[in-house]
């Protein structure tokens, strides 16, 4: 059986051969989320919407962060602005798909940046989603779930 948390990330119910048979033992899907974003606003927004329970929330305000961040942790999913104080967020989207180590892990590009044109250049270096700024709450989560809930723990 899988169940919600209360920001939509699954958890297995892990089902032990006890007394009468019954559920006894629930073990959390933890995930590592990496936000890459010039905004402290959008970053404490997003740290707030995750669930300690159900993720490690990792933040960098630019590139040369994020590339640390990448050195020391394997994330399941990155949530990626363009425009950061020390680059473009595609030059970190086409470092991480050429590198066979992190190639898999999605990408989620949160940007300012709406137009096809932004959109289709994110999607066509790598990005496996693009979500422009204003979002919503409920569909960046809706969209992280779905990205997670394909990449295999």
């Amino acid at each position: 059986m899988r169940i919600v948390s209360r920001v939509g990330f699954y958890y297995n119910l892990n089902v032990r051969g006890g007394v009468n048979g019954k559920e006894d033992f629930m073990e959390p899907i933890k995930y590592t989320i990496l936000a890459v974003d010039d905004d402290p606003l959008i970053r404490g927004l997003m740290e707030e919407i995750f669930s300690p329970e159900s993720t490690t929330f990792l933040a960098a305000g630019t590139l040369a962060e994020a590339y640390k961040l990448l050195e020391e942790h394997l994330p399941d999913i990155i949530l990626l602005d363009r425009d950061l104080p020390d680059g473009d967020g595609v030059e970190l989207c086409r470092k991480v798909r050429e590198n066979p180590e992190r190639a898999e892990v999605p990408i989620l590009m949160l940007t300012g940046r709406g137009t096809v044109g932004d959109k289709v250049l994110g999607l066509k270096v790598g990005a496996d989603d693009y979500l422009a700024k204003p979002f919503h709450v409920d569909e960046l989560e809706a969209r992280i779930v779905a990205l997670l809930r394909r990449r295999k723990k």
